[in-house]
């Protein structure tokens, strides 16, 4: 028996059962369509009735695409009620109902059938799973349905769509993105992270630049648009898409012209009908479409950088202090280092912790060229938890653009078990953020970031020669680069280890250790600054 399609508070218990059939959906789904405000009042109706069961707050307000879309087509919408808000009650319901939908139109054999289906839903194409405030103020509500035709976000919005082909996406404004079918979107301008499951195969973006196909995937599009000089940029997270320029015509006659294949964590540049490619950027949709930082007086210093350090960017005789730290160790006594003044430049108060300081210091040449410095090194404890630190100022350190840090570090001729030795990035005492040095799990140099207890050897044999690290946190890419030995001139297009984060820190910790022994490590030219050649001098 069906309820009357007004009486929502009944179309609220039939899909609470989990025993709901495929015919009570698409009833449900067209008593939805019937008028325009249908809509409206069934979200309404299930808030009311979520409110009446509800005693407390609620721990979280929306659930992750990627539990809704694992989810069997028969899961009980009560359970979820019991947890999360009313409106996104609302979207789960909307996103079981497509998932149950398309999961049997995909299964069926009856290909006639199937084309039916398509076109009778093809007036909804899509469901709004998830804003923002900004995407809030400009019209988008959770729950809304999308039809054909143009998405235009503002600045600063984000949305999820649950696409009625399957596919789900996340696009980042300033976008405009026009839905021209359930399972085909044109990308005019903007960010767009996609998630194809193998139901989805197939789904299509359409940019200026031309065509990318899904073939079971998680990817990242980008592009500026017909004004934009970057092409259309194509980051694979997971999977394997396709990708090519397209013949002339219309919509329905645009075809893909011979296309690349792009595997996971690999990324290209579509532009004038070739591909190129380009560094693979794991979180290329938080980054700004053009992630180049204005530069107005070209003297290699953003504007954002000049404006943090109160320079002025568009004089290029204005500029801020590129080395912002340098510790050469060659203005202390030589002796048992405890709690001493700092000599070098930055705003940094003390040396903390224990080491001594030796009256000679580290060299280091490559291919000819040396690195500038100067007498006097320290040597570390050798103690396992036992290390010398110094605490940076907030201020010293940018909040976006590149960072660049080296070091100079040379291991004891003597061997011993398990030992480590390395330069120590920590956010307050005890939040280590990145470790660079000799590794304790193998006789070679390597690094291991903090969100991992993996470290990651460089394949380099730990020897007693001095050794040249340099590291770079790009704020805007959000990637930080290990380099190991580099050369002094121009920084390396590859690095020994790339990772797809960045860190945060306050201090720089020097420490060494061995699980049978003392284990000192010697270290000299500790160095921060904005750029290569700040970190970097040359002799």
């Amino acid at each position: 028996m069906q309820p009357d399609q007004t009486d929502w508070t009944r179309w609220i218990e039939i899909l609470g059962r989990d025993d709901v059939t495929e015919q009570e959906l698409r009833d449900f789904e067209a008593a939805l369509k019937k008028a325009p405000g249908n809509q409206r009042e069934y979200l309404q109706a299930l808030a009311d009735e979520v409110a009446l069961e509800l005693e407390h707050p609620l721990p979280s307000p929306i659930p992750s695409l990627d539990s809704l879309s694992e989810k069997p087509a028969h899961v009980s919408e009560r359970n979820i009620l019991r947890w999360i808000s009313p409106i996104a009650a609302g979207v789960a319901i909307a996103l079981v109902l497509t998932y149950f939908l398309n999961t049997k139109r995909f299964n069926s054999e009856d290909s006639a059938s199937h084309a039916v289906a398509t076109q009778e839903s093809n007036e909804i194409l899509a469901t709004v799973t998830d804003t923002n405030d900004v995407a809030d103020a400009s019209g988008f509500k959770i729950g809304g349905f999308l039809k054909k035709g143009r998405i235009n976000l503002p600045d600063g919005a984000q949305i999820g769509i649950a696409m009625r082909g399957g596919a789900r996406l996340e696009l980042n404004g300033p976008a405009s993105l026009s839905i021209d079918s359930a399972t085909l979107v044109s990308l005019n301008k903007g960010r767009i992270q996609t998630y194809a499951p193998k139901y989805a195969r197939g789904f299509t973006i359409d940019t200026h630049d031309g065509r990318i196909v899904d073939l079971g995937t998680r990817f990242v599009t980008a592009t500026e648009g017909r004004k934009g000089e970057r092409g259309t940029e194509i980051h694979v997270l997971k999977g394997l898409v396709t990708a090519g320029s397209l013949t002339t015509g219309n919509s329905s006659q645009k075809e893909s012209a011979p296309v690349a294949r792009i595997k996971a964590r690999e990324a290209v540049v579509l532009k004038d009908g070739k591909i190129t490619p380009t560094d693979f950027l794991a979180h290329r949709l938080k980054i700004p479409l053009n992630p180049e930082l204005p530069d107005s007086d070209r003297d290699g210093v953003p504007d954002s950088i000049e404006h943090y350090y109160g320079t002025n960017p568009h004089d290029a005789q204005s500029m801020p202090q590129l080395l912002r730290i340098a510790e050469s160790f060659s203005n202390y006594q030589a002796g048992v280092m405890s709690r001493k003044k700092y000599q070098g430049v930055g705003k940094i108060a003390y040396w903390q912790g224990s080491g001594q300081i030796l009256e000679n210091g580290l060299n280091y040449i490559r291919n000819g060229k040396q690195l500038n410095t100067s007498g006097g090194c320290l040597m570390s404890s050798g103690v396992i938890g036992a290390g010398a630190a110094i605490q940076i100022d907030e201020k010293e350190l940018p909040k976006d653009g590149s960072l660049f840090i080296s070091f100079l570090m040379q291991l004891p001729s003597k061997p011993a078990k398990a030992p480590f030795g390395g330069l120590l990035l920590y956010l307050g005492d005890y939040k280590e953020q990145l470790f660079c040095g000799k590794i304790s799990v193998a006789q070679s140099f390597g690094a291991r970031m903090a969100e991992s207890s993996k470290q990651d050897a460089f394949h380099v044999p730990a020897d007693a020669q001095t050794h040249l690290f340099v590291i770079r946190i790009d704020q805007t890419r959000q990637i930080t680069d290990v380099f190991l030995d580099p050369d002094l001139d121009t920084m390396s297009a590859s690095p020994d280890k790339r990772y797809q984060n960045t860190v945060q820190f306050d201090r720089i910790i020097l420490r060494s250790g061995s699980d049978s022994e003392i284990y000192p490590v010697k270290f000299d030219e500790i160095r921060v600054g904005l750029t290569w050649r700040s970190v970097l001098p040359i002799q």
